[in-house]
């Protein structure tokens, strides 16, 4: 069992870059179409705490730098992780989706030494706003 994670992860800083509902429901329906599937050992796993151990182990490889995740990729990582992987799978996954997200959460947070958590999407699309000047206008739907 491997994971692409150079495809998962590709773009990942413009990816966690958003400022709109619209530029967010483009970004997740382009993951959803493009990288999703590269997540399928993971949600199909009998096992979802070796399928998360050895996805984390993956990102953990294919981002350390002298032996270390650097401070900065794992901000991005993280919110990728939060802004697209839990959601995804919170959308997709039915039942068995928290089992999953919270099996993951787990395991990342132990391997990369962070507390991150997660939610579903349309509790993250809800909470962009328009500002004019910093001032939120209207709602964006």
């Amino acid at each position: 069992m491997a994971f692409n994670i150079d495809k998962i992860f590709e773009s990942m800083e413009s990816f966690s870059k958003i400022s709109t509902k619209k530029e967010y429901e483009d970004r997740m329906n382009m993951f959803l179409s493009e990288r999703y599937g590269e997540l399928k050992e993971l949600i199909e796993a009998e096992d979802t705490a070796a399928a998360s151990k050895i996805f984390c182990d993956g990102v953990h490889e294919g981002f350390k730098r002298f032996g270390k995740v650097r401070i900065g990729d794992l901000m991005y990582l993280n919110y990728f992780l939060i802004y697209y992987i839990f959601p995804a799978i919170l959308k997709n996954e039915g039942e068995r989706a928290t089992e999953i997200c919270d099996t993951l959460k787990d395991t990342w947070n132990k391997r990369f030494k962070c507390t991150i958590n997660y939610t579903d999407y349309a509790s993250l699309r809800k909470g962009f706003q328009s500002r004019i000047l910093g001032i939120p206008v209207g709602d964006d739907e």
